[in-house]
């Protein structure tokens, strides 16, 4: 959500009218989750989605509506009120949404300003915070919208005594927690009163650190900058590093292989891939990254697992590489074409930093339903 919070700042800066929708909770199944964002200009334009595509258009209608009455509102979409929203089908979900409607002329001044501003700031150094948003206090929604800068701390400045301890504890295990969707919706009873708030998490891109800029190297930093990811090249030789051959926003390091990180960042637990097609090159790398580098979130090497096996031999790291490196690089996808293989090793980066399995998500198909004449 990070490109959302920079456009509503600049959104915020220019004075031109516009609404922001956060999903506030979900039940059963939706396209996306608690912390999801849009933002509609008055103009028409938006950034963002919130299904997919098929309750935007009503939920722009909405968001006109709050900017009309000046006034936030939560909007609630149910399978059943679903059915006739777009064309006929609605969502297709088959959950329900809960969504935060408010007009972005709130953010422009005081002290949401200021959180507007420090929220900028934390998503561009790639900080992990959260907003804890009080959404209702009994039944009614909570207006006008108090909110709080989350962190690991257990203390609130002064201003912020109206956050529950327990919305608070919560609050900090969702931003400290590992899940893959910390942002969550949170609801306690305090003092015979119930209480519902957003704990909404922003959690850095993840950076991906190529060793090596090949012709292999192009498509895999683009699939990775359009999975959102921020990308680093890195190589010795200035010939390959050239801007045109990489997505927009790709930082481009030249470094011999013996000064690798250099000024290159490790910090974060970022993804690396070894992909220089040197063998020399690859070990004086992966001898960094086995013995002195910090923590990784992924390391991956191209090439068949015997020339792998081999580096570590070299380098007599076997029993730590094989715990840590995987090797060949990607999943199983069957890919032979550099884009293909550029996919798979993507698809493995996001299904180690989100715990994901990497299986299919449908049973496999057991037969073919027999064709008609």
């Amino acid at each position: 959500m990070g490109p959302i919070w920079l456009e509503l700042g600049r959104l915020v800066e220019s004075g031109e009218p516009g609404a922001l929708v956060t999903i506030t909770r979900t039940a059963g199944s939706a396209y996306q989750r608690e912390g999801t964002k849009m933002l509609f200009r008055g103009s028409g334009e938006s950034a963002g989605t919130i299904s997919g595509g098929c309750l935007e258009v009503d939920i722009f209608e909405r968001c006109r509506a709050v900017l009309d009455g000046g006034t936030a509102r939560i909007v609630t979409y149910t399978p059943e009120s679903m059915i006739d929203t777009v064309f006929g089908f609605g969502s297709g979900c088959l959950g329900t949404i809960h969504l935060l409607i408010e007009p972005t002329e709130a953010w422009r001044v005081g002290r949401e300003r200021q959180m507007l501003d420090e929220i900028c700031r934390r998503v561009r150094a790639a900080e992990r915070f959260g907003v804890l948003t009080l959404l209702r206090e009994g039944e009614r929604l909570s207006l006008p919208l108090r909110r709080v800068l989350i962190d690991s701390r257990r203390e609130l400045a002064e201003g912020d005594a109206w956050v529950p301890r327990a919305i608070l504890e919560a609050a900090i295990a969702a931003v400290t927690a590992t899940d893959r969707r910390p942002s969550r919706n949170l609801r306690e009873s305090v003092n015979g009163r119930s209480i519902e708030a957003l704990i909404d998490v922003f959690v850095p891109p993840q950076r991906v650190i190529l060793f090596g800029a090949g012709e292999d190297a192009r498509p895999l930093a683009a699939i990775a900058a359009q999975a959102g990811m921020e990308v680093a090249v890195v190589d010795w030789r200035p010939e390959l590093l050239r801007a045109e051959r990489f997505p927009e926003g790709t930082a481009l390091r030249c470094l011999r292989p013996e000064d690798f990180p250099g000024d290159v960042s490790l910090v974060g637990s970022p993804a690396v891939v070894l992909m220089s097609h040197g063998y020399e090159a690859d070990r004086a790398v992966l001898q960094y990254l086995l013995k002195e580098a910090p923590s990784l979130g992924y390391l991956g090497i191209l090439g068949p697992r015997s020339r792998t096996l081999r580096l570590l031999e070299d380098l007599g790291m076997e029993e730590r590489g094989a715990t840590i490196a995987r090797t060949p690089a990607g999943l199983d996808l069957g890919a032979d074409a550099p884009e293909e293989i550029a996919l798979s090793i993507v698809a493995e980066i996001l299904a180690v930093r989100k715990r994901g399995s990497g299986v299919p998500l449908a049973p496999a198909p057991t037969g073919r339903a027999p064709q008609k004449a």
